[in-house]
Formats: C-alpha cells, sequence, structure tokens
C-alpha cells in the first residue's frame, strides 16, 4: 500500500509540473504573440495580415492590381524584403508558417510608412538570428533591442527586438514607437474578439477608424471636413477577409461601432433595404453616402436617442414648435408619415453637394410644406426656416441649413443654390444618370442588393475634388497609368447584422467586353 502511496504521489506530481510546464510555455508563447499584435496595431489605422507561407507569395505574384494600389516606390521594397528575407532559407527558418502584419503608418512629412511585425518562432532563439546576421556583416546595433541591417546594396533597413517579436521598417522612428508596449490597446482587443485568421484565406486587413484622421493628415491638403468629417470622432473598427480576383481588390467582413452616439448607430438594428434612391443620381456624380432603414416611424426612435445623446433633441423640436407657430404647420404629421425608408447624400464632379429623400407621396408633401416655402421658379422652392431637414434627419443634413429644394418623382431634392437644382433638373429630365454607366453597374454586380449605409467614390469624377484635397504625391499616384487610375469604384457597404456591419469593401476597375471578330466586322 506503501509503495502504491509513492507512485500515485510520484505520477501526481510528474503530472502537474508537465501541465505546469505546457501551460507557462503556452502562456509565454501567447504573451510573444500579444505583443506582436500590440506592436502592429500601435498607432496604425490599417493593418494588414496574412501568413508566412509560399503559397501566399506566389498567388501575390499574380495579383498586378494589389502592385497598383501600393505604387511602385512600396512594392520595390516590400519586392526586396521578401528577396532578402523571406527567400533566405536560414532567416525565413525563424519567422516561417507566422503570421506577418504590415501596418500603414503615418511617418514624417506627409509620407505614409510600412511596418512589418512578425513573431520568431517559438522555440527559435533571437539570439541565433543575430549570430548568422553578424557573421554576413549585414547587422549593425543602433541601441538597446534596436539594430540597422543591411539587406542589399541598395535597401537598409531599422529592425526592433523584443520579447521574440521582430519590427521592421526604413523609418527608424516607426520601429522606436512599436516597442512601446501600450497596457491597454482596444484596436488589439478588437482583432483578439474579431480573429479572422484562416488558412483559406488568403490575407486580412484590419482598420481602426480612431486612427483615421492621423493618417488622413499626411494625405489631404486641408483640414478633416466636409463627407470625410465623420472620421474626425469614428470610434469604429473592421475586420476583413481578402478575396483573391484578377479584376478587383475586394474585402469581406465586419464593421463595429463602439460609440453609442455614432450617428451610424442608428441604423444598427435596421434590416438590410433593397435600394432604388441612387437610380436618379446624376451621371457626373463624385460621391455618395446612402442611408436606409425599415421605416421611418421606427427608425426616428433611434434619432431621438442620438440627438439626446448630443443634446440637440430640444433645438430639434424648437425648430419644429417654432414652424408650428409662425406657419401653423404640424411637420411631425408630414415627414414621419410621407418619408420612406433610405436617404441619399451626394457631390457632382464640380464639389456641389445635394441630398435626396425617398418619399411616399411627393405631391401630398409639396400641399403640405408649401406655407413653409419661398418660390425661386415654378419647379424649385427655399425653405423659410432653417435646419428643418437637420431636425428630422441628423448629421448628414447639417450643412443644409436653409436649402432650396425641389420634389420630382417622390424624390425630395435639396441643395444649397438654386442653381444647383436646377443643374440636376436637367441631367435627370435628360437620363444623364450614374446608373446609365457600365462600369458603375458592374461594381454594383459584385455586392449585395441590400444594405443600410453605403459609402460611393467615383474615381473619374472625382479628379477636380482629388486635385484640390490631396498632396501632390498621392495625387499622382491616383491618377498615374501605374497607380490607381484603371480603378473606376470605391464602394464600402455596411449591412445591419445585430451589434455589428457585415461589410464589403470593393475597388473596382471595369472590364470592357470584347466584341467577337464575327459581330465587329458585320
Amino acid at each position: 500500500m506503501k509503495k502504491i502511496l509513492i507512485l500515485v504521489t510520484a505520477l501526481f506530481l510528474g503530472v502537474t509540473f508537465m501541465a505546469y510546464f505546457y501551460f507557462s510555455k503556452l502562456g509565454i508563447e501567447n504573451d510573444a504573440k500579444d505583443f506582436a499584435l500590440q506592436s502592429a496595431t500601435n498607432n496604425a489605422a490599417l493593418v494588414f495580415s496574412f501568413q508566412n507561407d509560399k503559397s501566399f507569395y506566389e498567388i501575390l505574384n499574380g495579383q498586378e492590381i494589389l502592385q497598383q494600389i501600393l505604387g511602385e516606390q512600396k512594392i520595390s521594397l516590400l519586392k526586396q524584403i521578401k528577396e532578402s528575407i523571406i527567400n533566405n532559407v536560414t532567416i525565413n527558418d525563424f519567422i516561417k508558417e507566422q503570421q506577418i502584419y504590415v501596418s500603414i503608418l503615418p511617418d514624417t512629412s506627409k509620407i505614409l510608412n510600412f511596418l512589418l511585425t512578425v513573431q520568431i518562432q517559438p522555440e527559435k532563439k533571437i539570439a541565433l538570428l543575430f549570430d548568422y546576421l553578424k557573421s554576413k556583416n549585414a547587422i549593425t546595433k543602433v541601441e538597446n533591442e534596436l539594430y540597422y541591417l543591411k539587406l542589399n546594396d541598395k535597401l537598409s533597413i531599422y529592425i526592433g527586438t523584443k520579447n521574440q517579436v521582430l519590427t521592421a521598417s526604413n523609418s527608424l522612428r516607426l520601429v522606436k514607437n512599436a516597442q512601446i508596449r501600450l497596457i491597454e490597446n482596444p484596436f488589439t482587443d478588437y482583432i483578439k474578439e474579431n480573429n479572422l485568421l484562416n488558412k483559406n484565406v488568403l490575407a486580412h486587413i484590419y482598420i481602426n477608424y480612431n486612427q483615421a484622421p492621423l493618417l488622413l493628415k499626411n494625405i489631404i491638403t486641408g483640414n478633416i471636413n466636409g463627407e470625410i468629417s465623420i472620421l474626425n470622432k469614428q470610434n469604429s473598427y473592421a475586420a476583413l477577409n481578402y478575396n483573391f480576383s484578377k479584376e478587383r481588390i475586394l474585402f469581406n467582413g465586419n464593421t463595429m461601432l463602439k460609440s453609442s452616439d455614432n450617428y451610424l448607430k442608428t441604423f444598427e438594428s435596421a434590416s438590410p433595404q433593397t435600394l432604388s434612391i441612387q437610380n436618379i443620381l446624376p451621371d457626373n456624380t463624385a460621391n455618395y453616402v446612402l442611408y436606409a432603414f425599415n421605416d421611418y416611424k421606427s427608425w426616428q426612435n433611434k434619432l431621438t436617442t442620438w440627438q439626446e445623446q448630443r443634446k440637440e433633441l430640444s433645438k430639434a423640436k424648437l425648430v419644429i414648435n417654432n414652424i408650428m407657430r409662425d406657419y401653423r404647420i404640424d411637420l411631425n404629421s408630414v415627414f414621419p408619415t410621407y418619408v420612406k425608408n433610405q436617404f441619399v447624400t451626394f457631390q457632382l464632379s464640380t464639389s456641389e453637394k445635394l441630398a435626396a429623400i425617398s418619399l411616399s407621396n411627393g405631391e401630398k408633401v409639396k400641399q403640405l410644406i408649401i406655407d413653409v416655402s419661398a418660390d425661386y421658379n415654378d419647379e424649385i422652392k427655399l425653405f423659410k426656416a432653417s435646419d428643418i431637414l437637420y431636425s428630422f434627419f441628423g448629421e448628414p443634413f447639417k450643412k443644409f441649413g436653409r436649402p432650396y429644394y425641389t420634389i420630382i418623382d417622390n424624390k425630395l431634392i435639396i441643395a444649397n443654390n438654386a442653381s444647383t437644382i436646377q443643374s440636376f433638373l436637367n441631367s435627370y429630365k435628360n437620363n444623364k444618370l450614374l446608373i446609365q454607366h457600365p462600369e458603375y453597374l458592374n461594381a454594383l454586380n459584385q455586392i449585395s442588393s441590400t444594405s443600410n449605409i453605403s459609402y460611393y467614390i467615383n474615381n473619374k469624377n472625382s479628379t477636380p475634388i482629388f486635385r484640390s484635397n490631396l498632396t501632390s504625391s498621392y495625387y499622382k499616384h491616383l491618377r498615374a497609368d501605374s497607380g490607381l487610375k484603371s480603378f473606376d469604384t470605391f464602394y464600402y457597404q455596411m449591412s445591419s447584422d445585430k451589434n455589428k456591419f457585415i461589410t464589403n469593401l470593393l475597388l473596382n476597375k471595369y472590364i470592357q467586353p470584347e466584341i467577337p471578330d464575327s459581330l465587329s466586322n458585320r
């Protein structure tokens, strides 16, 4: 009996020791993975993630459109890093099968730069890697855990080492910043909660909209205002999977809004809608943002909550009450009754801005708001009071204080200038519409036919706007044949799914179908 007790005790202690050893090692590996992710996400707006294996690079070599996105200079940098590190069997052995993160970060002097982050294989010792690099006379120590690495005659980079994690960039500043471990990093937490790592998916992109302003300041010439002002305080994240294609860049995943007072939250519980209001947009539309909900009355409850959180509900009620007092019109019996389920704000290539609201009975609305309107001509009217539409639709209508408007085919069209309304009417009546363009239809065919929020940019029509708002280097890349010129459409589509939005991100180029010789010769 005594021997049995001794054996059982020894066995128990052995199992306990092995379990402790296993889980402590696992904890160290997880800490390293966490630090790799924290380093990659520190101050980053965009993080591109893929597994370091041969198949990824083989597929990527055939992805010319990705090369167009990044530009010749950045692609050259990445190719040289691949040739010097990934193609080097000895070096690559330290990071094979590991997840590589490529972060896009603001550097200095209006420049965006890369930061590469990867965890060393858990069973490998980082000191052995440095012994190898020293034997090749390729590495020089700059300071503690920071080195200067000469990859070839043309390329040198800085690398940081900490906790089995390597960070690399041609920017010393970015490498130093990546080594600052943040105690709390909501972006890292979000990625861990929404981990999309899947060997069946080529790559992933993670977006931190909190850092978007820092990134945009390096791209645009002025302040973050107008259509992109929403990014100033956009506490939200996206996790997207890359879908391989030789014709387009397409990511699918989800977007999550963290702030309760985010305007887009008002659409979070609405079911995705079939959209039609975009069919009225002129053919020179540069961009639009489309919003859709089940019905106005149910959505208005969400809007009221948003207005309360922004301390603007009393102002909206005052606007409505003053109109009742001055014009004897109860707008609460107009818009909630006759507004349908979608509206859109859009900008033309001329930079003029408009909005459109779908109505169930346009003629009835014309009659009901006639007393709060002044005539410009037979078709175009002007609201006599300010902030009417802002009170009923919120943030997208903030810049349309006292707009001109027209109602046509059950659509309320508004703009801040009568000439802009007239320009719209000319296009609409002459059927000069965006929906007539094959490249636009082709883009719509790549994404869902239902959604709640959609952001669209027409590359060609936006050229004058880009020219006046982008720094010269990014504008040149946008218009270069080797850059983004051949891409005609950017689309970011969000469809409500409980507490998040199913998301499609599309960068599309329309390739005109070839006409068979037998037909072209007729």
